[in-house]
């Protein structure tokens, strides 16, 4: 839930703040989470309120760890920082809406393996994104179909860069890219 909660960062730069408004949201966030990380990660007494706020919604190689929603946080101030408004939310709501749930549906359902994830949570991915890219009226289709393929390809390869930073920046340099091209 956590990580669906996200999309509030695509939605409120769509519709209610300026680019220079949500870089200074995301900073301070993102700058307010990470001292919060350095203390949790250093500090006992921080770790114990940590885990008693967080101990059962976060993954094992988090709790030593820096967290997704760090990540994502910092994905979503670099996405927005580099990327023109269009692309960001783009990469952003994929990130949100389709990491999360093909995680949700991996974990629940998936089955069959595929690298470290599942064919169930691969094809989830895949397909909530396709829908996001038909249903959005101001993404260009080909340049969002192609990012889609692109996008899900580096979600299901094995990578040392947490995929909360390599999703949204992947989906928006791909996207970029396929828009200059057509």
């Amino acid at each position: 839930m956590i990580h669906i909660s996200s999309v509030s960062i695509p939605i409120s730069y769509w519709f209610v703040f300026d680019r220079s408004t949500m870089l200074w949201i995301l900073l301070i966030a993102s700058a307010a989470i990470l001292v919060g990380e350095i203390l949790r990660m250093t500090i006992p007494f921080f770790d114990e309120i940590f885990s008693i706020i967080f101990g059962k919604i976060i993954r094992e190689r988090e709790k030593s760890g820096i967290t997704g929603a760090s990540y994502t946080l910092l994905g979503s101030l670099i996405t927005i920082w580099i990327f023109e408004k269009e692309v960001a939310i783009f990469a952003l709501i994929v990130l949100a809406i389709c990491d999360s749930t093909a995680a949700l549906v991996g974990i629940k359902w998936g089955k069959s393996p595929l690298l470290n994830k599942s064919v169930q949570g691969t094809m989830t991915f895949l397909i909530i994104a396709l829908v996001i890219v038909f249903v959005v009226p101001v993404f260009p289709k080909i340049a969002g179909i192609c990012s889609v393929f692109m996008i899900t390809v580096v979600e299901l390869l094995p990578s040392p860069i947490n995929d909360n930073l390599l999703i949204p920046l992947t989906a928006a340099v791909s996207f970029s890219i396929v828009n200059l091209i057509i």
